[in-house]
């Protein structure tokens, strides 16, 4: 993917969008470090923005950093971890991408419990990274892959109806499948 086909993809823009907007809700600036981790979220938002996915995993890497100094059920960490799971899913490094989409689900998993709605991203986008590593695996009913699809789809067909809002702190506002569908 070209530079100017990166900031022409509306996928990239919105998930910018959402994720600035998400990351840094309902996180006001307490201390020092809550504006080092909002500073190197909004950062690598921005230069993710504008297609520079190695600068982008290095702001949020930082802001990974940051967060890991928190509590480990902070929101701010499943964020960090989100966003640099997103940077790699959008560059194809998927290896990279899984075990960040692992760790941000258990924690989410701990946080919220295990059929939460708000995990239905999280596990497309880890099904998509799983199918992409493993194609031909992936075709197995019992694969980690289908496993998660169907998690997230009993989820959905158990939620559909409700209009839950991503809680403050909340880190994804796009479907595994925008990402999947542009990231080749």
């Amino acid at each position: 993917m070209t530079r100017s086909e990166r900031r022409g993809n509306p996928w990239c823009w919105a998930m910018a969008g959402l994720w600035l907007l998400l990351s840094v809700a309902g996180v006001y600036a307490q201390d020092d470090q809550d504006v080092r981790w909002e500073t190197a979220t909004a950062t690598g938002v921005k230069v993710f923005e504008q297609g520079h996915y190695p600068a982008a995993a290095r702001q949020f890497q930082a802001a990974l950093a940051i967060a890991e100094e928190w509590q480990p059920d902070d929101p701010r960490v499943v964020t960090s971890l989100m966003n640099m799971a997103i940077v790699y899913h959008a560059q194809r490094q998927y290896a990279q991408a899984a075990p960040l989409y692992q760790r941000a689900l258990t924690l989410q998993e701990r946080m919220l419990g295990a059929d939460h709605p708000h995990l239905v991203p999280l596990l497309k986008a880890y099904a998509d990274v799983q199918r992409r590593m493993a194609p031909l695996q992936s075709l197995l009913p019992w694969s980690t892959a289908n496993k998660l699809a169907a998690r997230a789809r009993y989820i959905q067909e158990r939620e559909e109806g409700t209009n839950d809002q991503v809680p403050p702190g909340g880190w994804f506002g796009v479907e595994a499948a925008d990402i999947g569908d542009n990231a080749e």
